[in-house]
């Protein structure tokens, strides 16, 4: 894996996009939502930061820039680690820290202001991430986020208790471009197989994907950590609608659940041509 050598955003919209980005060209239509501030700082959606990345490579901001966004996933429950999920009206962000109890300083609902410049974007199994540093020297890609000392360096708090109202979203519209957002799905249950089960092993600290199947047909895997506290409580058997922060792990579709309070599976499982295509065979 090789650096990308540093992006300068409004040089890069002057000059050939393939000086910086031999694979893939940004449109200039990226930076339509760019507004300039009294500080000559520029405010860039997360979707247009989003899209300075190309997967596998790492890409360091060197433009005085920001984006601002409201948070909607911490590590309050542990199924989070070290890392803010952040949102604006265009899409979400994870944004690494080097630090614990971040719900303390940063709670759900929190609108903040994060100054980009001397930040990296990075991808860990095409899950893309905002981090403080990236070194490959080993051979593989470890990135780190920002370190306590550093935190009101990057980040200030505009606001408290914004709204924070999930993305309903249906099996076919599950695409990259919600990774790090707020999303809520409806009509699905766990995989019968699986409804014996707990969310992961807390045990022995081991993480576990369970298959939430949708009534529609299709399948999406609910990621928990196994240091999260919830990770012993058993699955619920019945059929719903989950809120959590959409994730991927490769090619697979996931969902991390910030709470067990975001499940509600109060209905009757499913029935139908379309569920039983979702049956093991």
């Amino acid at each position: 894996m090789k650096f990308k050598k540093p992006i300068n955003i409004f040089i890069h919209l002057l000059f050939s996009c393939t000086l910086f980005f031999p694979i893939a060209c940004l449109k200039q239509t990226a930076y339509a939502e760019v507004l300039n501030n009294n500080n000559n700082d520029t405010l860039i959606s997360i979707s247009s930061l989003r899209k300075l990345h190309i997967f596998g490579s790492v890409e360091q901001m060197t433009h005085s820039s920001f984006i601002e966004g409201v948070v909607v996933a911490n590590d309050e429950h542990d199924n989070i680690y070290k890392s803010l999920c952040v949102q604006d009206s265009t899409g979400g962000i994870v944004l690494l820290m080097d630090g614990v109890s971040l719900y303390q300083n940063y709670p759900v609902g929190s609108q903040i202001r994060v100054s980009i410049k001397n930040l990296f974007l990075t991808d860990y199994r095409r899950m893309v991430q905002l981090a403080a540093s990236a070194d490959t020297s080993n051979g593989n890609l470890v990135s780190v986020g920002i370190s306590a000392p550093l935190y009101s360096k990057y980040i200030s708090i505009l606001k408290m208790n914004s709204p924070v109202i999930p993305l309903l979203v249906y099996p076919k519209n599950l695409t990259d471009s919600l990774q790090g957002r707020l999303i809520k799905i409806v009509g699905v249950e766990f995989a019968s197989n699986d409804t014996a089960q707990t969310y992961a092993d807390k045990k022995n600290k081991i993480g576990a994907s369970r298959s939430l199947k949708f009534c529609i047909g299709g399948t999406i895997y609910l990621r928990t950590s196994g240091y999260a506290d919830f990770a012993g409580v058993k699955l619920p058997i019945g059929n719903g609608e989950l809120v959590g922060i959409y994730s991927v792990f490769n090619h697979e579709k996931q969902i991390l659940l910030r709470d067990t309070s975001d499940i509600l599976f109060s209905g009757q499982r499913c029935t139908g041509a379309a569920w039983l295509k979702n049956l093991p065979q």
